[in-house]
């Protein structure tokens, strides 16, 4: 026979020999380790979906508000008002270039009356010699 004691004694020796008791503390480590971080874990869900939330409310105040802005801006009235601008701009370009060769006429004109009045200071009242001497000889009196 290959065992010489009972089974039933051995059976009995083996479960009083089985220590259970270590595993169990370390089962119990775990649940409590697994429960804490579960805890965490619902804890950052709650952050996240908060924050979730309120970036989901943000983007939905600024699609609303970016929808406002695009249905009030008319590109068609932006373009014409671009346009008319321009014209405006050209326009006030060609008057000042205008006045600006005016200007340069006027400056020419003024040089040359003042260019006159010194030569007319220069001659006197009575003019020059030679026309002075014509005048004389005209003139019976004299």
């Amino acid at each position: 026979m290959l065992l010489d004691e009972d089974p039933a004694t051995l059976i009995h020796h083996t479960i009083g020999n089985f220590n259970i008791h270590p595993d169990k503390s370390a089962v119990l480590r775990i649940n409590e380790s697994l429960s804490t971080l579960h805890q965490a874990r619902d804890l950052r869900i709650k952050e996240v979906e908060s924050v979730l939330k309120k970036l989901s409310r943000n983007l939905q105040t600024l699609t609303s508000q970016h929808s406002e802005t695009i249905s009030s801006h008319s590109s068609t009235s932006h373009a014409s008002h671009i346009v008319e601008l321009d014209t405006q701009k050209f326009r006030i370009a060609k008057a000042a270039s205008d006045l600006e060769i005016e200007g340069e006429k006027l400056q020419t004109e003024l040089d040359v009356a003042k260019a006159q009045l010194h030569e007319l200071e220069l001659q006197g009242v009575e003019g020059n010699e030679m026309e002075r001497s014509r005048r004389e000889s005209e003139d019976p009196v004299v």
